[in-house]
């Protein structure tokens, strides 16, 4: 199920399965932690990307937006417009989101390859750092796309998987790793990247699995566009 260009060779049986396995990955690694990261390099870049996610997503207070992957539901909270709806495949991770922002957005459990929405029923979808993390992530775009309406706006991130490998190669070399990324104090180990991650993004993947249905309007990379550890891409729903 998985392309030649994933991170690992597992081999899902079902979509139970791969809950299950989910499951296991967002019990083992603490997104809350990921979220106030200890090196000031992470959370830049970390703010950066939500911030560009948000100014190229620009909800509108009466639109239905989604988000696709919430996780814990740290960038729900930080919606600046529109009513919100968040998924995930966890329910662990839900009930965080719940917690954390209360009734400012409506919840649902589901797999982000088949969504559980009606043809059209957003303005606006954003899908932040989730599809190196499924199985299929041609189709979570596709049904990013078919939960649009025409002209709605879809943002997606994915982490620059090669560049960001390259600087911690450097990094490691350099002798700097614990300093530049404040290891000793911090719990979630690094094997995430590894075990979590199905695919290993680019720009060039990411292109190459947005349908003809979405229309790339802007490609931004962040920190910079010299630097970019993160590809966050803005689309329009063409029909």
């Amino acid at each position: 199920m998985l392309n030649s260009r994933a991170m690992t060779a597992r081999r899902f049986r079902d979509m139970a399965d791969v809950k299950t396995w989910n499951d296991e990955m967002v019990a083992r690694y603490d997104l809350d932690r990921f979220h106030a990261h200890p090196s000031p390099l992470v959370r830049l870049v970390e703010s950066r990307r939500v911030a560009r996610i948000f100014a190229l997503l620009a909800p509108r207070p009466d639109d239905r937006v989604l988000e696709v992957g919430c996780g814990a539901g740290h960038l729900l909270a930080r919606l600046p417009a529109g009513r919100a709806v968040g998924l995930d495949l966890a329910e662990s991770l839900l009930a965080r989101t719940a917690r954390r922002i209360g009734r400012r957005a409506a919840l649902a459990q589901g797999d982000a390859g088949a969504l559980p929405f009606a043809t059209g029923a957003f303005d606006r979808v954003y899908c932040s750092e989730v599809l190196e993390h499924v199985v299929d992530p041609a189709a979570a775009v596709r049904e990013i796309g078919r939960v649009l309406r025409p002209g709605g706006v879809a943002v997606l991130s994915v982490p620059n998987e090669g560049l960001i490998n390259r600087v911690k190669t450097t990094l490691r070399r350099l002798g700097a790793w614990n300093l530049v990324m404040r290891r000793a104090d911090y719990a979630m180990p690094e094997r995430m990247d590894d075990e979590w991650h199905l695919h290993a993004f680019d720009l060039a993947m990411l292109r190459s699995i947005i349908p003809p249905a979405l229309r790339v309007t802007r490609v931004v990379g962040v920190p910079f566009r010299a630097c970019p550890l993160r590809w966050v891409v803005r689309c329009e729903a063409t029909s």
